[in-house]
């Protein structure tokens, strides 16, 4: 079955125009040739990241979507869309704005059909759909968080090494950087880290009335949260996959080990099976 989704994968020209969601927010509106029926999927990606993901893993995925009768927005978020940006000007607070605004334009589309969406989160971006998905449970069917934070936002993110350094750094200059291992230097503002402050990420999902599912990799950096987000989802089905050595990015960069192979195929099914 993964080997097929690969193989999709190289195959597919999907149907991808540049859009802009709302003044200053770019994305890409992704849909099938044939055969859709209305279903449509929301996908955020992670900090200081941009919306095709790393290894271009959430591209990869709108276009099996799309092969699947499933079309979808990704969105750059405003201040840190761009994968060259070193400095982020984002916070929590804009990123909500800006997922508000991606659902407003699905809203506005021809052919979406009201009741059968979805949101899709990687890391931060599973925090902001999180929160999306509890302030307006009726516009999301069907959740799936990848690599998702826990708990408390401002602690899960300013209170945990390395990133409390840089916090602290932000609280006393304004601004703090971090090095991102074989990837870029990053600047994170005080404000950024100050608008972390009252999310939590139970309490959101315990608002949240739909289908869930947590996709992680065993060798994530983020702690294992999957039976404590079981236990408060309140949609059904609820249910969590631990793909077997996988990272945070699920080893998007090795793709013969196959885990983000494994995370493609577990999130289109799933979205077949809920949307």
């Amino acid at each position: 079955m993964i080997a097929g989704f690969m193989a999709l994968a190289s195959l597919l020209q999907a149907r991808e125009t540049a859009v802009e969601v709302a003044p200053g927010l770019s994305g890409a509106w992704v849909t099938p040739d044939a055969g859709w029926d209305g279903r449509t999927v929301v996908l955020m990606h992670g900090l200081a990241d941009d919306m095709d993901g790393a290894g271009d893993l959430m591209k990869r995925l709108a276009s099996i979507l799309s092969a699947q009768g499933i079309a979808s927005l990704r969105i750059n978020f405003r201040g840190e869309g761009d994968r060259n940006r070193t400095k982020i000007e984002s916070t929590f607070t804009t990123r909500l704005e800006d997922a508000a605004s991606a659902q407003s334009f699905i809203a506005r589309q021809p052919g979406v059909k009201p009741g059968h969406t979805g949101l899709l989160g990687w890391s931060l971006g599973a925090s902001t759909a999180i929160e999306t998905a509890a302030r307006e449970p009726s516009a999301c069917r069907s959740l799936v968080l990848w690599s998702s934070p826990s708990g408390d936002l401002y602690m899960g993110v300013a209170g945990t090494p390395p990133l409390d350094k840089v916090a602290a750094q932000a609280a006393k200059e304004g601004t703090g950087s971090i090095e991102m291992k074989g990837w870029k230097t990053i600047t994170l503002t005080h404000a950024f880290f100050e608008s972390l402050r009252g999310f939590n990420a139970d309490a959101a999902l315990a608002r949240y009335p739909g289908a869930f599912l947590s996709v992680r990799g065993s060798n994530d950096f983020l702690p294992q949260h999957e039976a404590e987000f079981l236990k408060v989802a309140k949609g059904h089905p609820a249910e969590a996959v631990l793909i077997g050595g996988a990272d945070h990015i699920f080893s998007v960069f090795q793709p013969e080990l196959g885990r983000d192979a494994r995370v493609i195929e577990v999130t289109v099914q799933w979205f077949l099976r809920t949307l």
